[in-house]
């Protein structure tokens, strides 16, 4: 073994919609949970101020939103099947 990296070979295509299945669904209850979480912080930002234990971790909860609706984009792309690279010279909306 002189240094050959093998490359795993692609799902196939009922296991890469079942893969893709699970990452949006686990995408969107994450997004869910979080978004009662940043329900929580901004109340408690209204009532208690700033200095609230659950208001400071407020834009933690943001980020984690913001990952989970990459989770779910992940997902949908894994599957559509959308593998192949885009073409810069096409007329299209990204």
């Amino acid at each position: 073994m002189s240094g050959d990296i093998m490359a795993t070979p692609p799902l196939p295509p009922a296991t890469r919609r079942l893969v893709g299945l699970l990452l949006m669904l686990s995408g969107g209850l994450l997004g869910l949970g979080l978004l009662l979480k940043v329900a929580v912080g901004v109340y408690s930002w209204n009532m208690n101020g700033a200095q609230s234990p659950s208001a400071l971790l407020l834009s933690v909860n943001l980020v984690g939103l913001l990952a989970s609706g990459l989770l779910m984009r992940w997902g949908l792309r894994m599957r559509r099947g959308n593998g192949e690279a885009r073409n810069p010279n096409a007329d299209e909306i990204l």
